[in-house]
């Protein structure tokens, strides 16, 4: 079966840095969807800037752009 969904987000909802928490997990065979953790996020590593700024810091040999 097939399933597909569509979602938006407002400016203020967006979290820069973070990731959605996978939500399928395989058990028995059978994908199981955790509904409690559907709009978790957890943080990662992401450059402050755009890719277009981070690329142009790194020709230079700067480190602008990088999260601590």
């Amino acid at each position: 079966m097939t399933c597909q969904a569509r979602s938006s987000y407002m400016d203020t909802e967006v979290l820069w840095g973070h990731r959605f928490t996978p939500v399928l997990t395989l058990e028995k065979d059978f994908y199981e969807v955790d509904y409690n953790s559907f709009h978790s996020t957890y943080e990662t590593h992401t450059p402050v800037c755009c890719a277009k700024e981070l690329a142009q810091s790194r020709r230079e040999g700067q480190l602008l752009g990088h999260v601590p």
